[in-house]
């Protein structure tokens, strides 16, 4: 079916701790499922009191201001309605309908409509960051998740239709969620990073997240597991927040200019005299300051779970398959024949709650191989992380069981170095061997290999420091095993020297700095490499081609590309050179961005298009069985959507969307 340019179904949910963390580490994806109408939703599940003062933190003056947490709140909620009401209006001031919503009983929460847009609402739980207790202390809401208190205090705001402290169970906040998942039915979940990682530039361990970042995410979680057991899965987003600052910046200047725009609406630098709400005194959070670019929060809008590119392949009998994640299950799509361009499922299986990003792999048109994190919260031991692997069926319509590789930090028994385990990597030789790479708690390189009769080796570190956990692994056309990782400054390699030798660091490549997200390699022949990635701050796409001599450049080539965030999908064009391979990544628009080479090929360079509507993690691309080309995408309601070659040959054009 021809796929609308606008779909009324898809419906955004996003789970936040703080007025600000959407602003902050979600946009533009924010901005741009209001502007293309999404239905969208957003709690914030903390008062976000702070300290109490709303004066510039950089006010010298600010430590003789007296605290007043429920006046802090309540700004900082004006300044996000007139953040959202300008994103989605071009009117700060747009006013709102304001009401209380009981979503388990004893659990009553405010919610803002926008008036106009009933498709925008605001939920405020108001849970205390900290309440204040007899001793002086103030309580903390990981202390509620954990187990540590019974209950924590909200803090009703000026003006507010719930004017009563109410005392709130785990359980109800749980529960909380989860009835509101089953309202909204969300078919995309927007939330933060449930493990994030420590600061690597300090001896002792340091988190460098929020801890109601952490802890807002565990509830969000929690209540989807519970929302998936009723039969629900929707598309699963988790962002880094605090971590950004670690690596290359991911948004381009314009995106980094239309983000600081909507965090001045919120922090009230371009708030009337008068409070247009009539709820407080100085509109917005003025703990900003007056420069929102102080702040490199908001130079990066980062998966936790960097997306890959390789989860559309060709399989047994002859058919196209695609892999994804929906509501923490392995979801895959499968032609119903070869090149046929009809396709059944998503077929949803498994067990535990599987991270959004999985690595796919497998020899030549047989079976797929995958490799996932899954996450298990362990009664009496909280939440653990392991490296889990399952295979296709020989007829490709099924899956056996996930079966654990552990964790190259189990042995330190510490679960917060577990916790911070990195995407998977993997790559099968053409004997079998299977090869498992992951950025461990040091920041390097952990691989697990499976031998040709089928036992696993140990974990063993490869080496590396500072990697982001954003690898891709490829076998080339002469059977050895290469993996390529971002780090803070380069693009690390790993590679054989012989099929099933030894993987081995390679210090020869030098790269300019790439960008937080991701990046893909391909075989490109003669025993060549070729490597795509973002370049950090401008976002255009970056590729850098092996010599034949196995040297690389010393700079690489830039290719454009509209912007955007995330991986590059790329495959090989016969006969072509790098800027003219098939190249397709997730624009600016949160688009599909596009880039064929032309018929003749004598014309060099690459010509990006847009097409379709905004999708999640990164494109994926593969030829089927005629040896058309596919591009496909997995969109905001969690449906696969793809393009094909209408003739299977370099410099056909692709035909029209369909799923």
């Amino acid at each position: 079916m021809t796929v609308p340019q606008t779909t009324p179904t898809r419906s955004v949910l996003h789970i936040i701790a703080h007025q600000d963390d959407d602003l902050y580490f979600m946009n533009p994806d924010l901005v741009r499922s209001l502007q293309d109408g999404d239905d969208v939703t957003t709690v914030i599940v903390t008062a976000g009191e702070g300290d109490g003062v709303n004066v510039d933190t950089n006010d010298p003056q600010r430590k003789a201001v007296a605290p007043d947490f429920a006046r802090y709140s309540t700004e900082r909620g004006c300044g996000l309605r007139s953040a959202y009401a300008r994103m989605a209006t071009g009117d700060r001031d747009r006013p709102w309908q304001r009401e209380p919503v009981e979503l388990v009983p004893g659990f009553v929460v405010e919610r803002f409509t926008l008036v106009g847009h009933p498709s925008v609402r605001l939920y405020f739980f108001q849970l205390h960051m900290g309440a204040p207790t007899e001793r002086g202390t103030r309580t903390r809401l990981h202390e509620l998740w954990e187990g540590a208190m019974r209950a924590q205090a909200t803090l009703p705001v000026h003006g507010a239709e719930v004017t009563q402290v109410q005392h709130i169970t785990r359980e109800q906040v749980i529960g909380g969620l989860t009835a509101l998942l089953g309202r909204i039915r969300p078919t995309t979940v927007r939330t933060m990073d449930p493990d994030p990682e420590h600061d690597g530039g300090v001896q002792e361990f340091v988190c460098s997240d929020h801890v109601d970042h952490t802890t807002t995410t565990q509830f969000a979680l929690a209540a989807l597991t519970r929302h998936r057991e009723a039969g629900h899965a929707p598309v699963v987003e988790h962002y880094r927040s605090y971590a950004n600052r670690f690596w290359g910046y991911n948004l381009d200047s314009d995106a980094v200019t239309e983000k600081a725009e909507y965090l001045a609406t919120y922090s009230g630098l371009d708030a009337p005299a008068a409070c247009p709400h009539g709820t407080c005194h100085t509109c917005g959070d003025r703990q900003l300051g007056p420069n929102p670019f102080r702040s490199t929060h908001m130079m990066s809008a980062a998966y936790r779970y960097s997306p890959t590119t390789d989860w559309l392949r060709l399989g047994p009998g002859g058919r196209l398959n695609a892999f994804g994640v929906l509501g923490g299950r392995l979801a895959f799509w499968t032609e119903t024949g070869p090149a046929s361009g009809e396709w059944k499922g998503p077929f949803v299986l498994g067990d535990g709650w599987v991270a959004p990003t999985l690595a796919v792999t497998g020899l030549p048109g047989g079976p797929a191989e995958l490799v996932a994190l899954r996450r298990q919260h362990v009664v009496g031991g909280g939440i653990t992380v392991d490296v889990v692997h399952t295979v296709q069926d020989p007829d490709g319509n099924g899956f056996s069981g996930w079966q654990t590789l552990e964790n190259p930090d189990w042995s330190h028994g510490d679960g917060r170095r577990q916790r911070e385990l990195g995407v998977p990597s993997a790559a099968v030789d053409a004997a079998g061997r299977m090869y498992v790479f992951v950025r461990d708690f040091d920041q390097g390189i952990s691989m697990r290999r499976r031998d040709t009769d089928g036992t696993w080796a140990p974990w063993e570190s490869v080496g590396g420091s500072f990697v982001q956990d954003a690898g891709t692994a490829l076998t080339t056309e002469r059977g050895t095993v290469e993996l390529y990782v971002p780090g803070k400054n380069t693009v690390w390699r790993w590679h054989q020297t012989e099929p099933g030798g030894p993987v081995l660091l390679d210090d020869t490549l030098k790269t300019g700095r790439p960008a937080t997200g991701g990046l893909s390699a391909v075989d490109s022949g003669d025993g060549r490499t070729c490597l795509y990635f973002r370049e950090a701050g401008t976002q255009q796409v970056m590729a850098y081609r092996q010599h034949a001599d196995g040297r690389w450049p010393g700079s690489g080539a830039g290719l454009g590309g509209h912007g955007g965030t995330g991986a590059v999908a790329a495959l090989w064009a016969p006969e072509r050179g790098a800027r003219e391979a098939f190249l397709a990544h997730r624009g600016s628009r949160g688009r599909l961005v596009v880039s064929m080479p032309d018929r003749d090929k004598n014309v060099s360079g690459t010509r990006w298009r847009e097409s379709g509507e905004m999708f999640t993690n990164a494109p994926s691309m593969a030829y089927d069985a005629s040896g058309a080309l596919v591009v496909a995408v997995i969109g905001l309601d969690g449906r696969l959507r793809m393009r094909r070659q209408l003739v299977p040959r370099v410099g056909s054009p692709l035909g029209p969307w369909s799923s």
